[in-house]
């Protein structure tokens, strides 16, 4: 069985070959290989294709200057690092074209893709890594307008820096609420590494406050050494609520700082 590195470049090299092998469509279509989306898959993806083949016309679509990367932001909430560290910029991708627009459509028989401005770029291959987003009609009162009160901050940048302001807003003694969502999701040790590092500036800054983890589980990734770390570390600071004893969150009031749950409401500073 081949490894999975040499099966990615077997793939890779493939995608390379036959474009190199259909001149003539290359010639009418340029570029050769379109990615559509700028995260870890697409931007992985893009600069692979280059460095396996230089020669291959790469491009990526891609509306934002640079990506703003999850991993490590919790430690931007804590206070240990700064939002300027999260940053990868395109205009390091070297002789890989960036186009800073909008993909809305793909039309697969003609082999276009349709940008926000309505023109269309023409691919021999195509990538679409557009990544994920929240469901805004998951959680009856939470909505786009709410997270400005109320920060989600699974994607990084303006809601993780507003949850760090917030935190550093709270009066000493506060309560800090996390909810975690049942499975499946992107990253499941996230909300715990999350709640471990608000712990962390909570102990350091704000020692009276306390964290509630309201968790629609009755267990998570790694639990054991989580919870191993909050007892050594954080003894008396952080309070997880399982599924079975109410920890589902089933509705949200933002304005007032109100979850609840089948078990009664709970208010966060």
């Amino acid at each position: 069985m081949p490894s999975r590195r040499a099966l990615i470049g077997g793939v890779a090299a493939s995608v390379a070959a036959a474009v190199l092998a259909a001149p003539q469509v290359r010639a009418q279509t340029q570029p050769g290989v379109i990615v559509v989306g700028g995260g870890f898959a697409g931007a992985s993806c893009a600069r692979a294709l280059k460095r396996l083949d230089r020669d291959l016309a790469v491009t990526l679509i891609e509306p934002k200057a640079a990506y703003l990367a999850c991993p490590f932001s919790n430690a931007v909430i804590a206070g240990l690092r700064g939002i300027e560290a999260q940053a990868f910029r395109y205009d390091q991708f070297g002789d890989i074209a960036l186009v800073r627009k909008r993909a809305v459509a793909v039309d697969a028989e003609r082999r276009r893709v349709r940008l926000e401005d309505g023109t269309d770029i023409g691919y021999t291959r195509l990538v679409l890594a557009p990544g994920v987003d929240l469901r805004f009609d998951a959680l009856p009162g939470y909505d786009e307008a709410a997270t400005a009160i109320m920060p989600h901050a699974w994607k990084a940048g303006a809601q993780t820096l507003l949850l760090r302001d917030q935190l550093a807003a709270m009066p000493d003694g506060g309560v800090v609420i996390l909810a975690a969502p049942a499975n499946p999701f992107r990253c499941p040790p996230g909300p715990y590494e999350r709640a471990s590092l608000i712990a962390h500036y909570l102990k350091a800054s704000k020692p009276h406050s306390k964290l509630i983890i309201l968790d629609a589980k009755d267990a998570f990734s790694k639990q054991r050494l989580f919870e191993a770390a909050w007892q050594e570390l954080y003894p008396g600071l952080i309070e997880w609520v399982p599924l079975s004893s109410g920890g589902r969150v089933t509705e949200v009031d933002p304005a007032t700082g109100t979850l609840v749950t089948e078990f009664g409401n709970h208010k966060a500073d």
